[in-house]
């Protein structure tokens, strides 16, 4: 994996609030360019809120979010559109339309932004299959002859759709067997080098998490608590983030 500078991301005191209740407060992050980023935290951090806040599913009480050094809060809506034709989102098990054919859900970001030909959008939607492993006959299939492993690379293909540079990922390895989730970290590895991706992805895997990240980013508190690499993070004094990374499962992976 290769380390390029400057920020894809960078979220400044940030303020969610969900009804009456703080998620976070006051934190900032920054991911950079080529550089995978995972976060993670004990549940209730409010991982997966900060990931759609960022995408701008959810709107901040304060504090600003800038993409590809854009502040999104401040951009019009056609400004906004053309950024967000830019990022791919892979949500938890792959949120297909059930009603749709693997196809069909690959080429809506497609028909969203352009209007092409539909021997195109076919040709398109075969492409990123292959791109994830997949032969283009599972298009016909709807999500529900899926496997669960395959779900998530349908939602990974449908990310990949318009070819972003930016790639965001919610808990794309929960649910799977060990043998997959190791097949999926390999797979976006090599999307991300091969189609120089920068990626912030939301995990709990600590497998997943040794394996891909160049940077880890650990929320509590409702903040930031560390950012930095694997070697860092682990060294950082929190009760937390000790237990984590030096606990019975990380052992386990590291012996």
């Amino acid at each position: 994996m290769t380390t390029t500078k400057g920020c894809t991301i960078k979220v400044c005191e940030l303020v969610i609030r969900l009804g009456d209740f703080t998620i976070h407060d006051g934190l900032s992050l920054q991911v950079y360019n080529g550089e995978i980023t995972s976060v993670v935290g004990a549940s209730g951090t409010g991982k997966s809120v900060l990931l759609k806040t960022i995408i701008g599913l959810i709107k901040p009480i304060k504090g600003s979010i800038e993409i590809f050094g854009q502040d999104y809060n401040k951009l019009s809506s056609s400004e906004a559109h053309e950024v967000r034709r830019h990022c791919g989102v892979l949500f938890q098990d792959g949120a297909l339309f059930g009603s749709l054919t693997v196809n069909e859900n690959i080429q809506i970001p497609i028909k969203e932004h352009f209007k092409l030909p539909q021997k195109t959008m076919s040709e398109l939607s075969a492409l990123k299959l292959s791109m994830v492993g997949l032969d283009a006959d599972v298009g016909n299939k709807y999500p529900s002859e899926l496997s669960g492993g395959m779900r998530k690379r349908v939602g990974l293909a449908r990310a990949l759709a318009l070819d972003p540079e930016l790639l965001f990922l919610d808990e794309p390895t929960a649910g799977l067997d060990p043998i997959g989730a190791a097949a999926f970290d390999q797979l976006l590895l090599e999307l991300q080098e091969n189609l120089h991706l920068t990626v912030f992805i939301v995990t709990h895997d600590l497998d997943t998490i040794y394996t891909v990240s160049n940077r880890i980013a650990v929320l509590g508190e409702k903040k930031l608590l560390v950012s930095g690499t694997i070697d860092e993070v682990r060294s950082f004094d929190h009760p937390w983030v000790q237990d984590y990374f030096h606990g019975q499962r990380s052992r386990a992976i590291n012996q």
